[in-house]
This record gives structure tokens, sequence and C-alpha cells, in this order.
């Protein structure tokens, strides 16, 4: 098995629904949940929270490790879960946020691998 080489956060609040943001230029917009690469010796934990207060700017409460995804060189994405309990504020880079339902998921534009995890994520609530 590989090494992990990048982290991502699903962020859900009390009713399940799930923190997702808009990026891109304007006609190639995609949804997605948030998350980056570990640099140097940095850990899952730190990479994390050095991606919210990027995008967010705020805490992440209850962090805690959901799945593993295998890319395709072997190596891994971590995913985590976690919540926020205080206001928000989004980086230039962000053009909208939006809380969902598992019932909205196919609302969005999501890239094919964001899409597997949410699924994954709705389908562990049943």
């Amino acid at each position: 098995m590989g090494k992990v080489v990048r982290c991502s956060i699903i962020i859900y609040d009390d009713f399940d629904n799930v923190l997702i943001a808009e990026r891109g230029k304007k006609n190639e917009r995609t949804w997605g949940i948030f998350g980056k690469e570990i640099k140097g010796k940095e850990t899952d934990e730190k990479c994390i929270n050095k991606a919210i207060d990027k995008d967010l700017k705020c805490t992440i409460f209850d962090l805690k490790p959901f799945k593993d995804y295998t890319l395709e060189n072997n190596d891994i994405l971590r995913v985590f879960t976690g919540t926020v309990k205080e206001y928000i504020t989004c980086h230039k880079t962000i053009s909208n946020t939006k809380w969902i339902a598992k019932n909205k998921l196919n609302d969005y534009n999501f890239n094919e691998e964001e899409l597997k995890i949410l699924q994954d994520f709705f389908y562990e609530l049943i």
C-alpha cells in the first residue's frame, strides 16, 4: 500500500447535511469538499486543519478518520469527518458554499472522486 499524500474532510451538521464549495473559472466551476496535499512531514490532522484554516478560516471539531481511498499510483487519499461550530469566512478561490442533503447530490457538478466519497458518507448514515 502507498503512503497518504492527500487529505480531505467531509464537514457535516446536526442534520447530516454536508458543506460543499464551488470553485473554478466561470464556465468550468465544480463543487467539492475540502482538502489539500500533504507537504513535508505534516501529519494528516495538521494537513486538514491547514486546509480548513485557509479555505474557511474556522476551527474543525469532532475530527475523525472516515475512509482511505487508493489513488491511481497506489498513493492514499485519507478522508476525515468533522463539524464547524462557528462562522465561516471563505477564501477568495471559493465562489459559493452550500449545505446539501443526500437527496441533492445529483443537483451539483462534482468530480468522480468527490462524488464517490460523498456517496459513501451518505450510505454509511443509513
